[in-house]
């Protein structure tokens, strides 16, 4: 039950996400947004441009890492091929890092994240948005990569160039 509510949440969100990128354009309207049925979570949103029908064939994941998002990027490369060929294929993610936002882009498919990035090429249309992580994110990434030794040594060398670089008082 709890895995259905957290999937559920993940899709509603999702799905706002969407609606807070496209909505910032005053000549995309959206005309529905439907959830799929079946194991992934997943969306089919309709949008006109100019007059011009377009079918965003959304993913949604709870994991944005790269490492994780490799496979759902060529699942979602077979699924876009068994659609029509006008659907454009979208990631939603709680959260891209730069590096999975690149992937993406190489693999010429559009993403929102619920922290307010997104990419989207609708015909003549195209929606970048970029934001800042957040602190804890860009914290948390910090210990990982400096080993303690290379800290204290760090903090060593720091100190000795502060007490050279003092001029003498006489």
């Amino acid at each position: 039950m709890r895995t259905h509510d957290a999937r559920y949440e993940l899709e509603t969100r999702a799905a706002a996400a969407l609606m807070a990128a496209l909505t910032e354009v005053s000549t995309v309207k959206v005309k529905e947004i439907r959830r799929e049925t079946g194991g992934d979570a997943n969306l089919t949103v309709h949008v006109d441009v100019f007059g011009c029908r377009h079918v965003l064939a959304c993913a949604i994941h709870s994991d944005g890492q790269p490492q994780n998002l490799i496979p759902a990027l060529e699942q979602l490369c077979a699924q876009e091929t068994m659609r029509s060929a006008d659907a454009m294929p979208i990631v939603v993610a709680p959260y891209l890092s730069p590096e999975a936002q690149a992937l993406c882009k190489e693999s010429r498919m559009g993403y929102v994240d619920l922290e307010g990035n997104a990419r989207l090429a609708l015909g003549e249309i195209f929606i970048v948005k970029r934001t800042l992580p957040h602190r804890n994110q860009h914290r948390s990434a910090a210990p990982a990569t400096w080993h303690p030794a290379k800290r204290e040594k760090l903090a060593l060398r720091s100190t000795a160039e502060r007490t050279t670089a003092q001029p003498a008082i006489a």
